[in-house]
């Protein structure tokens, strides 16, 4: 039982690293112009997904963080539909 919590708690934190260098990556530089509205969108549902787990199962700093994530790819998908 031990094994599969900690094999479960592992890959859920590697999910939310791999989810933030995908964003850093998208946001680098003017990179974030020249992507599809479709991937903002589906980094925000991501995040939407990520943020209602952190809420739910883990600790206050981890949900801080990815509702601030969160928040900023709602703000880029909302200025990207201009």
């Amino acid at each position: 039982m031990w094994r599969a919590w900690i094999g479960f708690n592992f890959s859920h934190s590697l999910g939310v690293l791999l989810f933030a260098a995908l964003a850093i990556w998208a946001g680098a530089g003017a990179r974030i112009r020249m992507l599809p509205v479709g991937f903002v969108a589906a980094l925000t549902l991501i995040g939407c997904v990520y943020l209602v787990l952190a809420l739910r199962y883990w600790f206050r700093v981890p949900a801080i963080g990815i509702a601030i994530g969160t928040g900023c790819f709602a703000a880029a998908w909302v200025l990207s539909l201009r």
